[in-house]
């Protein structure tokens, strides 16, 4: 399973990569996105490069499944997320997501990269390919998770624009 993804932030790549690296960001995302528990496993964050690995209990979006689907969901199910961001140039930085619905035997990894377009504004393109990482994941179970992912990915982009817009900039940041 397969899709691709594209985001725009009304900021440029200085404002937006303030705000990937610090802990104070992530934190406000994941209980806002109605995380129950968060752990950040790594957090580094530099000029060059910001590394996230974190593990959430994720609520499941029941209404984004179909019926049979949701006696087998729960409401909230073990996420680890691992996120790195490598600024290759002024106006890019390459992505690479790594997302995994802990004990169900799915993963999806997207590869993309985030473009300046001006000093206002940001674009994201990612491609996510989503597969079963166990031979006894039922059949089916890959789309299910790659709804999921899409539909968290959205909330994810909501948050973070509302943040941008919200939370001034620290001194000395674009």
């Amino acid at each position: 399973m397969e899709f691709d993804l594209t985001q725009e932030f009304p900021v440029g790549l200085g404002r937006l990569w303030d705000a990937l690296g610090r802990a104070e960001y992530i934190e406000q995302k994941y209980r806002s996105l109605g995380t129950a528990s968060l752990r950040i496993s790594k957090l580094s964050s530099d000029v060059d490069t910001i590394e996230v690995v974190l593990d959430r209990m994720a609520l499941v979006a029941l209404d984004k499944l179909p019926p049979w689907a949701r006696l087998l969901a729960g409401t909230r199910q073990p996420v680890r997320h691992h996120t790195r961001w490598r600024r290759v140039s002024r106006d890019r930085v390459d992505a690479e997501l790594d997302i995994r619905a802990l004990g169900r035997g799915v993963v999806a990894k997207g590869v993309g990269s985030l473009h300046e377009l001006s000093p206002t504004r940001s674009r994201l393109s990612l491609h996510f390919e989503v597969a079963a990482t166990s031979p006894t994941v039922l059949p089916g179970m890959a789309a299910l998770f790659a709804r999921q992912v899409r539909h968290a990915l959205a909330a994810d982009h909501a948050f973070t624009v509302d943040y941008l817009r919200a939370v001034p900039p620290h001194p000395g940041e674009a």
